[in-house]
């Protein structure tokens, strides 16, 4: 299988992707690889990303696992990945999002998935696996409330890395959805940092996709006795990302802060958020946390 260097794709994808009928006839070979970047510069990113579903499956070298992941980077940046499945929810499927996080405490990092979504019908299982048969995920959710149901992993030992997954979600009368979904690398660098107990700083990440959603900060409080981790108080803010806590009202006492930065994208009608939080112990007292 012949290799196109990672930066010399990428220069070419970004000087005619904006033409969606060039002819791509300087490709000499049609394996997956290259009908992968071809159909991206035809503008067809649903026939691009099936390339890279089979390219994926083919076991691919390192250098190429390198070229998928920007080939991908740059198909999410046409419409935030709207159009690279073309793959529809079932009626009974009303939402359904993969959610990769970050925690980091105050002694180490621990690595997170959730499947979420809704659904008219009851979830029997749903089983997520990195291709050809790892299983990162494998379980039976349970209703949070109405439609909503919820799976995730206790603890990873490492973040879920780039390539190729399949998500399976049996219902209990026997029906079965699959969905292919590549996930692209976890970042590498921790872009969110405590400076002190109710202040934090964030790092900048790069330039922001405009296909996409601007990041979310949630800020989350939580009692230190309830196993269900009920948020006591939560808010949600875009745009200017603040880096302190508002005014909270709340009994004196101890309890748990969660902040993390959301920044999320689409795999057709799939939703994949990508989570960095930073967690700790505080002590309220008065107006303020310490």
């Amino acid at each position: 299988m012949p290799r196109i260097p990672v930066v010399f794709s990428m220069l070419l994808l970004n000087s005619v992707l904006c033409i969606p009928s060039v002819q791509a006839a300087w490709f000499p070979q049609q394996d997956v690889l290259t009908v992968a970047h071809q159909k991206l510069l035809e503008g067809s990113s649903a026939e691009s990303f099936d390339a890279m579903i089979q390219a994926w499956q083919g076991k691919p070298t390192e250098e190429q696992e390198a070229n998928l992941n920007a080939l991908l980077n740059l198909a999410v940046t046409e419409d935030c990945g709207r159009s690279l499945d073309a793959t529809r929810f079932p009626a009974w499927l009303k939402s359904l999002t993969v959610q990769r996080e970050m925690i980091q405490n105050q002694s180490q990092v621990l690595p997170k998935l959730a499947i979420t979504g809704t659904s008219s019908k009851q979830i029997k299982h749903i089983d997520f696996i990195r291709w050809p048969q790892e299983k990162v995920l494998s379980a039976s959710p349970g209703r949070l409330s109405g439609d909503y149901f919820s799976i995730e992993t206790k603890r990873l030992e490492k973040a879920s890395s780039a390539g190729l997954y399949q998500l399976i979600i049996n219902t209990g009368d026997g029906e079965e959805f699959k969905e292919w979904v590549i996930l692209s690398p976890p970042k590498r660098k921790q872009w969110i940092n405590w400076v002190d107990s109710r202040t934090w700083r964030i790092e900048k990440n790069g330039l922001p996709d405009k296909a996409c959603p601007t990041p979310i900060l949630s800020m989350n409080i939580y009692d230190l006795n309830d196993t269900s981790w009920t948020p006591l108080w939560t808010e949600n803010v875009d745009g200017r990302l603040p880096t302190s806590l508002p005014e909270v009202d709340l009994p004196d006492g101890r309890y748990w802060l969660s902040v993390g930065i959301i920044e999320s994208r689409w795999q057709g009608e799939l939703s994949v958020l990508d989570i960095q939080s930073i967690t700790r112990p505080v002590d309220h007292t008065g107006d303020s946390f310490k």
